[in-house]
Formats: structure tokens, sequence, C-alpha cells
């Protein structure tokens, strides 16, 4: 009887001590689940990069009892900075049921920082043990600001009528949002082709939108540096409107354009015995002047140059080539024209197909004659002239 009754006991005081550890967590469970975080005041809100923000923090025991050794620790982390606070939540204290108690923070936000929905976290201690509410965050909006700046790439010079590639990036080096972005060209000499208005949804901070635009040069626009504009328009996450105007700079050169404008071949029926005679006229047909305008023939493995020199603009200039034909056959004459401009050196080709014929039996008895005929005549002459130098 007496072992039945001391394992009896034994069992209610282990049923004792379980009760007492199941108990015991839900009695603190049930204090600090009745502990609410709540912000009153947030000034300004939204806050703005570089503002100070003033936060008044309320600590509520809604539970079913006192919490004391009661404490509550902010946790500051970026973009957010503490500067002071009014009274120190971090002393110990009785939070009676139903009861609250009221801090002040005064913190300041991170310059740099971009527009989004912060939590600034709050650490509840009891008995010096972490035991957080549900949430136990307060949460801070901030707008920035956007500030857009336009990248273009390098224009190469460009000569009045001609169409060219210009590649633009917007960046949003700022802090906010830029929505509704319009990229306009506002030039009168420089004009895009198709739409003179981008549409861009938004751009985000430390965000790049590309856009590429064909443009073109008016044909009367006179050669020189030149700045045409391009137009920002937008707005921020709050409203407010944006106009930015950056110009973009061009070199307007001109443009030689050379080319023959006529070419005569003397004589019309060529033969391997001819001496040719080739004279042309070479023009400039484009704004800008021709230098060191060369033209240089080759026929099989000779050349033959003709120098023309400066080339104005609407100007020309005749040119001439003395050849030796070569052998029979059709073929091709190469003429090679350099010259240079204010853009560079080229280097144009063209052909000029001649046909060399045969002598004709004829031509050929007389020059055979001629030949037999210039043999005794030349012997003759030889003969005289060694004897009269004999007799002297």
């Amino acid at each position: 009887m007496s072992s039945m009754k001391k394992s009896v006991q034994n069992i209610n005081i282990l049923m004792l001590i379980l009760l007492l550890i199941i108990t015991t967590p839900a009695v603190c469970s049930a204090g600090i689940n009745g502990i609410e975080i709540s912000a009153m005041e947030i000034t300004p809100l939204p806050a703005e990069p570089g503002d100070d923000v003033t936060l008044k923090i309320r600590v509520t025991n809604n539970g079913v009892e006192t919490i004391e050794d009661f404490s509550v620790k902010i946790d500051v982390e970026y973009p957010f900075y503490l500067k002071s606070e009014s009274n120190n939540f971090e002393n110990k204290r009785i939070l009676n049921v139903g009861s609250s108690v009221d801090n002040i923070y005064y913190l300041t936000v991170d310059p740099n920082a971009i527009s989004g929905t912060y939590p600034i976290e709050f650490d509840v201690y009891v008995n010096d043990v972490v035991l957080n509410p549900p949430d136990n965050n307060v949460y801070v909006q901030v707008i920035g600001r956007p500030d857009l700046i336009i990248k273009a790439n390098a224009i190469d010079n460009v000569a009045p009528g001609d169409i060219f590639p210009l590649k633009i990036s917007v960046d949003n080096v700022g802090t906010g949002m830029a929505k509704n972005v319009k990229v306009i060209s506002e030039s009168e000499n420089i004009l895009i082709l198709g739409s003179n208005i981008e549409l861009i949804d938004r751009i985000m901070p430390a965000e790049t939108s590309e856009i590429e635009y064909d443009f073109i040069a008016k044909n009367d626009l006179d050669p020189d540096a030149h700045q045409f504009p391009i137009v920002l328009k937008y707005i921020d996450e709050q409203g407010t409107n944006y106009t930015l105007t950056y110009n973009i700079g061009i070199n307007i050169l001109n443009r030689a354009e050379i080319g023959i404008q006529s070419i005569k071949i003397t004589p019309t029926q060529i033969t391997p015995i001819d001496e040719v005679y080739i004279a042309g006229i070479i023009e400039n047909t484009g704004n800008g002047d021709a230098k060191k305008v060369v033209l240089e023939l080759e026929n099989e493995d000779r050349s033959y140059k003709s120098f023309i020199g400066e080339l104005k603009s609407d100007d020309d200039a005749p040119f001439y080539f003395y050849i030796d034909p070569g052998a029979t056959g059709n073929k091709d004459l190469n003429i090679t024209i350099n010259y240079t401009d204010d853009f560079g050196s080229y280097e144009l080709e063209q052909s000029i197909p001649i046909e060399v014929e045969r002598p004709k039996t004829n031509m050929i008895l007389v020059i055979s004659l001629l030949i037999i005929i210039a043999i005794p005549v030349a012997y003759i002459v030889y003969k005289r002239r060694r004897g009269e130098n004999a007799e002297q």
C-alpha cells in the first residue's frame, strides 16, 4: 500500500511540474501578445531624402497582465539615422494593463535614399528577454525626386542633307521615379525623321532608358559647329512637372562630289601604232571644295597622271592623257580619281572601254615601202658624208 501511495504522489508532483511548465509560458505569451506598438505621428509624411523626421511612438499594454521590467529599443537602419529622443524607452518600467507610454524620436533621412517604404523596428524586452509582438515595425514612406540627364553618342561630321542616327541615353541620377517622360526634338535645322516625340513610361532611380532617332540635316545648313535642343518633360511621384533642355553638338561640313562629266578619245579607230589622245572634263557637284585632285590612268603595265589641284564647288576642269594603246583587243582603261575634302581622303575608280584594232593591210604596205626606201637613202647620205670627210 505504501508503495502505491508513493507512486500516486510522484504522479501528482509530475503533473504539477508539467502544469507549471505549460502555464508559465502561456501567461508570458498572453501578456506580451497584448503589447501594441503604433505610430502616433510621422512628420513629414511622406518624407524626402535629407529631411528631418519626427516619429512619435506609443506602446500600449492591451494584454491581461501587468508587464514588469519592460523596455523598448529602437533599431535604426539605413536610410535613417537617429539624432535624439525625448524619453528613454530603454529604462525598465512597469506597464499596467490598458496603460501606454509615448516616446518621440528625431531621425534624419539619408540624402541619397531612393523612394520606398522603409521599416523601423522596435525590440520589446521583458526581463531582459526579447519578446517582440507580431508586428514590431513602424513604416515610413520616403519619396525622392527624379533627376534626368541625357547622354548622346558622338556624332561624326555631317554634311547638309545627310541622314544620321543618334542614340540617346536618359539616366535617372535622382532619388525618385520619373513618369511619363517625353523626349522631344525642337530643332528647326536638325530634323527628326518621323515623330519628334518619344514617350518613356517611367525611369526608376539609377535606371537608364535608351532610344535611337534618325535625324536629317537641312540642305541649306551652313557649315559650322551647331547645337540642337532635346527637351525632356516628365513628372515625379507627387505630380510635380519638370522641363529640361539639353543641347547636343554637331559639326556640319561641306562634302565634295567628284565625277567625270565627259570624255573623248582620239582617234576613234585605234591601232597599236597610234598615239591615243584622251581629253575629258572633271566636275565637282558637291557643296565642299575638293583638294589635291589627281587622275591616274592605267593601261596594261603603264600608268599616266593628270594633276588638277583644287576644284571648288560647282566648278570643273579639263584633263588630258597621251597614251600608248598597247596590244590589240578589247580592254578597259582604268581611271582612278584621288582627292580630299573636309571629311577626309577619297579614291574613285572608273573604266573606259576601248578597242585596239589591227593595222589595215595597205597601211602595212605603206610602212614597209617607206622602210625600204628609207634604208638606201640613208645609206647614200651616209656614203656622201663619208666621202666629203675623206677629201677634206
